[in-house]
């Protein structure tokens, strides 16, 4: 039975954040990693980091979606109009937001069936969304509209969990962490698959725990846990969940790999392609009604390089354009590293365009140095050849 090893991707993942966060510790001084700090840090990256999870699936896939930041901000403004009641339809909230994510699930499973059925490329297809949507958002946000401050949807921009809550939540996540940890091992040892060492299985018992509490108790001294981080943790671990123990995401992988392959061994891809466009766009409409809550209505510029902060954290994450690999916990790691970026930024008071200029960089260094790690190109392969003969040269003389 052989042993699997700890995967050296997640592992410099979790280093280079350790090494940002500690950059702008020094950077920012006292105010980074307190209670306030932590706390901003999950909620300005819940919306996007929610439209990352469904990105990972599309890409995944051996597709790409460039629409999801103007079809977030369709569903923004859809829910918003309806519920303003001077500008709009003066809706309840309770009617108006799963008509909203009905909105985005829709307009996703149309974009499935366009790639799948008509076999337009999604790069197209999306990238006609993108201008399409976001003309659709300029047009019915031209008022602005408001959310009612009295409507239960905006505790998902504005609440906390009470400090009880949040450790009972935690807590619990914590002790379920552990019991899927355990069980997992079991059933791969009753199928006789490979089986990781017990000081791995221990690590990734206790260490999420201890991140996890910790976190907890860092934001309970300010606020407590906010609602929206609340919502993205849920995104999150639901589509871990779908794409590593259920058929449907055994396809998805299958048909990122080689989709000829995966058609010939009995899986519907058509069905899967629009499976997953389908939940992204849903995906995009509970981003959207994030974002609408937090900002109390809709502007022309919501979700404004939504799209590409999506895209950016899947990549540095570990997923591959060209499809087959990919995982919803590389994808956090992803996001937590452009967040800390953008929010280390901001705290420095960093000009905007070099902003701007530091996000692209991050990105094309990320990639650089995964493709370096797992595949070189032949230049750099030689170049590692001809740097082990002097070694080898010197251990002869000697």
């Amino acid at each position: 039975m052989k042993t699997r090893r700890f995967d050296p991707r997640t592992f410099s993942m979790i280093m280079i954040l350790c090494a940002l966060w500690i950059f702008f510790r020094i950077q920012v001084g006292g105010f980074y990693f307190s209670g306030d700090s932590v706390s901003n840090l999950t909620r300005d990256m819940a919306t996007w980091a929610i439209l990352a999870a469904g990105m990972t699936l599309v890409i995944v896939a051996g597709h790409i979606d460039l629409s999801v930041g103007s079809l977030m901000a369709v569903v923004t403004a859809s829910c918003a109009y309806m519920l303003d009641p001077e500008y709009g339809k003066g809706w309840s909230a309770t009617a108006a937001v799963p008509l909203a994510l009905l909105i985005g699930a829709t307009i996703g499973c149309l974009q499935g069936v366009l790639v799948a059925a008509f076999k337009i490329p999604a790069f197209i297809v999306t990238l006609g969304g993108l201008f399409v949507y976001r003309g659709i958002t300029q047009k019915v946000s031209a008022r602005d509209p408001r959310v009612p401050e009295d409507s239960w949807v905006t505790a998902f921009g504005f609440e906390y969990l009470p400090p009880s809550a949040g450790w009972t939540v935690g807590i619990s996540v914590c002790a379920l962490i552990a019991l899927v940890v355990a069980w997992n091992r079991v059933q791969s040892r009753r199928r006789g698959l490979d089986v990781e060492s017990i000081g791995i299985t221990i690590a990734k018992a206790i260490v999420p725990g201890v991140v996890i509490l910790g976190f907890v108790h860092k934001v309970n001294a300010s606020k407590g846990v906010s609602y929206q981080t609340l919502v993205m943790a849920t995104v999150l671990a639901a589509l871990y969940v779908v794409s590593r123990h259920t058929r449907f995401g055994r396809h998805v992988y299958a048909i990122g790999g080689n989709p000829e392959a995966a058609r010939l061994s009995g899986i519907n891809v058509g069905r899967s392609i629009v499976g997953v466009f389908t939940i992204m766009g849903l995906l995009a409409g509970v981003a959207g009604v994030l974002w609408m809550a937090q900002n109390q209505g809709a502007t022309k510029n919501a979700g404004t390089w939504y799209e590409l902060y999506a895209i950016a954290a899947c990549v540095i994450g570990g997923a591959s354009l060209m499809g087959g690999r990919g995982t919803i916990f590389g994808t956090l790691l992803g996001a937590l590293v452009m967040a800390t970026v953008i929010q280390g930024m901001d705290y420095t008071d960093l000009d905007n365009w070099m902003q701007l200029v530091v996000r692209g960089s991050v990105l094309v260094i990320a990639v650089g140095i995964d493709i370096a790690t797992k595949d070189p190109p032949r230049w750099m392969r030689r170049l590692r050849v001809e740097r082990r003969k002097p070694e080898q040269g010197d251990q002869s003389d000697g």
